[in-house]
C-alpha cells in the first residue's frame, strides 16, 4: 500500500515539477514581452515629444 501511494506521489509531484516550469517559462516570456512593449511606447513617447517641439516650439511650454 505505501508503495502505491509513494508513486501516487511520485507522479503527481513529476506533474507539478512540469507545470512549474511550463509556468517560469511563460512567465519570461511575459516578461520579454513587457520589456519589449515598454521600449516601443518609450520610443513612441520621444518620438511624439520630438514632433511636437518640432511642430510647435515652445509654444506649448508657454501654455503650461
Amino acid at each position: 500500500m505505501a508503495e502505491v501511494i509513494s508513486e501516487m506521489l511520485y507522479t503527481e509531484v513529476m506533474a507539478l515539477d512540469r507545470r512549474l516550469q511550463e509556468t517560469a517559462q511563460s512567465l519570461d516570456e511575459l516578461v520579454t514581452f513587457m520589456r519589449e512593449t515598454n521600449r516601443e511606447l518609450t520610443e513612441g513617447r520621444e518620438r511624439t515629444e520630438a514632433l511636437k517641439r518640432r511642430l510647435f516650439g515652445n509654444r506649448l511650454e508657454k501654455l503650461g
